[in-house]
């Protein structure tokens, strides 16, 4: 059941709502929103709606396209990630794309998160920019090639290395502006953690949704740790191979061969594939969707 402090939410204190769904019916509004497989083909089932929220297994985007040139999007939504930057909340241009564009990470890519919580994904979007926070912190800047265009929002599973099997979302809100950015809070809120410009703040937690600190849910990516040496020992070195008992020869994995990027593909951590003459490997696991090539996302493949 949502939290009662999830649904505080002002509809004027971005300036003019555009768009709004509390999942407060008793199905998803299939006037407001499209549910799509993994190929992008439009399905009518995936989606749970009850008690404030819905729960989606497939792709949501919405029906609405966002023509304004400025724009505030934010969701509050409970998913499974792992170490990653890409966003369980996103946008896509007229041709159902990401938009075109350099992205850059912010402080590290704020993203981890378990799944038992709920976080705050917002998006703020001008005609140059797109700005990804989680909870207020500013966690991915997507330079946009051109300028403008109409957008519309998506709300996608696959953010969590293997795929999650399930996304909760307790509301979904848009405000626009075609002449700046909509207007932003007067003062952040109590929650929302000191930056050095203003970020949208997330509705703070209730007692009863905070439990105590998960050490799974972080901030920055966790270190990797090298693999130490094998410790010697001091027991006698076993008798040599008799001809009776042959060394075992050992063989490595076979490499897995590249194939050519594909939209709507689910990637594995490894898993190499070809683009534009180079070959890549899948650095985080996803499905992919258009506008996700390997030269576009370098936090998702690394040229090899």
């Amino acid at each position: 059941m949502a939290s009662a402090d999830s649904h505080r939410r002002n509809p004027a204190r971005y300036g003019r709502s555009a768009f709004a769904d509390d999942f407060t019916g008793g199905r998803l509004d299939l006037a407001k929103w499209v549910l799509l497989t993994d190929n992008g083909t439009p399905v009518s089932d995936g989606a749970q709606q009850s008690d404030g929220e819905v729960q989606i297994t497939r792709l949501l985007r919405s029906k609405q396209t966002f023509t304004d040139a400025f724009g505030h999007a934010e969701a509050r939504i409970k998913v499974q990630r792992k170490n990653g930057v890409w966003r369980a909340f996103s946008l896509l241009d007229e041709n159902g794309r990401v938009p075109q564009g350099t992205l850059e990470t912010i402080d590290g890519g704020i993203d981890p998160t378990s799944g038992r919580n709920f976080h705050t994904y917002a998006l703020d979007w001008s005609p140059e920019t797109v700005v990804w926070t989680v909870d207020g912190k500013p966690s991915l800047r997507l330079v946009r090639q051109d300028a403008g265009g109409p957008l519309t929002l998506v709300l996608n599973l696959a953010t969590d290395g293997d795929s999650a099997g399930r996304m909760e979302v307790d509301f979904v809100q848009v405000f626009t502006s075609p002449s700046g950015p909509p207007t932003a809070p007067s003062s952040p809120a109590p929650s929302s953690p000191a930056s050095s410009s203003p970020a949208p703040s997330s509705p703070a937690p209730s007692e009863s949704e905070s439990p105590a600190p998960d050490p799974t849910e972080t901030t920055e990516p966790p270190a990797t740790t090298e693999p130490t040496a094998a410790p010697t020992t001091t027991s006698p070195e076993p008798p040599a191979p008799t001809s009776a008992s042959p060394t075992p020869t050992p063989t490595e994995a076979p490499t897995p061969a590249a194939k050519p990027w594909a939209a709507f593909t689910k990637y594995a951590v490894g898993d190499l594939v070809t683009f534009g003459g180079a070959t890549y490997k899948v650095l985080e696991a996803h499905t992919s969707l258009p506008g996700w090539e390997p030269t576009k996302l370098p936090n998702l493949f690394e040229k090899v």
